[in-house]
């Protein structure tokens, strides 16, 4: 080994190794993604405690163990004025106190990575956001609006890891995208329990490219906020559950199910994707021209949505996927479209929330819907196979991320079976839908979100703005 070889190699175990800077970045990361794990698995428990409050609302349980429950006619009302009071609530709230916490999180965690300015950056991963981020999704969780909690763990995975580059000198790859991407990542795999998937929607959808000079930093990241589930949660936890099948060898017609489901999916969810895009768009300029008349509208649709519903489309479509896909649970045909439109809805509201529950919900109850057809078509397919690829195809065609879309199903379910079909149906999808949306959502949405806050006073409170 020749001189300035050795001396480089010397450095950099001294920058990276030995020096008390370098364990003190160690120390910053490994605390920032164990939060990020923290912050997942919070919003799982505020998921769950926000279903059990809804369904004492909607009269369906009784609050805490108690033995009193709402009266069936009130269980009607007054889930539908909590849900736009809590809409109203929450614009109010994100316009007066937390600016730049709109949307799911993964459009705004896309915009940090497409601006130059390091202040915009900086304001839209700052403490503020980040407070602003749960809080506003936590009411959400609790008002049964329909809506998931990845995105807001992605943009509070990127701003958690943004700001520990305020008290730690990291390299310039790393302030400007690698821990960015390592939050975003961390904030997907813990949020389903899903590694693999979170490294994947990185580089798939936040990135938009393979960057191997940050990739050692995402999958650090993932793994550290994973290892908290997993310890949390137990080792053997899984999103859905266990899915267990005997599909194995697949005849031809079954293969060309794949195909048909995958057409059939994708072009739903690039319908889906293509207005919720026109949508936020209007839906923006009506936040501009009434701020009060506008959440309340769309609050009382969200809730008139819910009473054709039968209360099925509150909330984020957890249960309802889960029943359908384990336990064989029968929901009407039009519980997918209702629960697509009561999401349409939440999105262009621009509050802070998520779109992966949502959309794997509408996703199972289009499944089951389509099983009669399925069954004369390929006799052979198991129920629960064909759910999961429409999970998948529609999935893939709202937010045209194929390889995530598929790996994720598997990860969430254990059915290393599935794979090849599942990737198969989620690439057909992906195509289907870029003939309908040509844009993807999650890059659409950033490009409406940066050219919003291209004044910096955009992103400040009232306070900030006077000052």
């Amino acid at each position: 080994m020749k001189g300035p070889e050795r001396t480089r190699i010397a450095r950099l175990w001294k920058r990276e190794v030995l020096s008390h800077r370098a364990w003190g970045r160690h120390a910053l990361f490994i605390l920032a993604s164990l939060t990020i794990g923290l912050v997942a698995w919070y919003f799982q428990l505020a998921e769950h405690w926000g279903e059990r409050w809804f369904a004492f609302l909607k009269g369906d349980d009784a609050w805490l163990g108690g033995t009193w429950r709402m009266p069936r006619p009130l269980g009607t009302i007054v889930p539908m004025i909590w849900v736009t009071g809590s809409m109203l609530l929450i614009v109010v709230l994100r316009d007066r106190y937390f600016r730049g916490t709109e949307g799911t999180g993964i459009p705004q965690t896309i915009a940090t990575l497409k601006t130059h300015d390091v202040a915009i950056r900086d304001r839209m991963l700052s403490p503020r956001i980040l407070v602003g981020k749960v809080l506003l999704l936590t009411i959400g969780l609790f008002s049964g609006m329909t809506l998931g909690r990845e995105g807001p763990s992605v943009h509070v995975g990127a701003a958690l890891m943004h700001m520990i580059t305020k008290w730690g000198r990291f390299p310039a790859h790393l302030v400007q995208r690698g821990l960015i991407l390592g939050g975003g990542g961390a904030g997907i795999a813990a949020a389903f329990n899903a590694p693999i998937a979170g490294i994947c929607f990185t580089f798939e959808e936040i990135a938009r490219s393979f960057e191997k000079k940050n990739v050692g930093t995402v999958i650090r990241s993932v793994i550290i906020s994973s290892i908290f589930i997993v310890i949390v949660l137990g080792k053997d936890y899984l999103f859905y559950g266990k899915v267990d099948s005997n599909d194995g060898n697949w005849t031809l017609g079954e293969w060309a199910s794949v195909l048909l489901i995958g057409v059939v999916g994708g072009f739903l969810g690039g319908i889906f994707a293509q207005c919720t895009i026109k949508g936020s768009g209007v839906a923006s300029r009506c936040m501009q021209w009434n701020k009060w008349m506008t959440p309340l509208l769309i609050g009382a649709a969200l809730g008139i949505v819910g009473f054709v519903s039968d209360g099925e489309s509150y909330g984020s479509g957890y249960q309802q996927t889960r029943g359908i896909l384990l336990d064989g649970e029968v929901y009407p045909w039009y519980y997918a479209p209702l629960t697509a439109m009561a999401s349409f809805l939440t999105l262009i509201s621009g509050i802070p929330g998520g779109l992966f529950d949502p959309s794997l919900a509408v996703g199972a109850g289009l499944g089951q819907s389509m099983l009669p057809v399925m069954s004369m078509i390929s006799p052979g397919l198991e129920p629960e196979s064909v759910i999961m690829m429409f999970m998948v195809a529609y999935f893939a065609g709202v937010v045209q991320s194929p390889i995530t879309c598929a790996i994720i199903m598997v990860e969430m379910t254990g059915a290393r079976y599935l794979t090849l079909p599942l990737l198969g149906v989620s690439v057909t999808a992906y195509e289907c839908s870029r003939l309908v949306c040509h844009t993807s959502l999650y890059e659409a949405l950033a490009n409406l979100f940066l050219a919003r806050v291209g004044q910096p006073e955009s992103l400040d409170s009232p306070s900030q703005t006077k000052s």
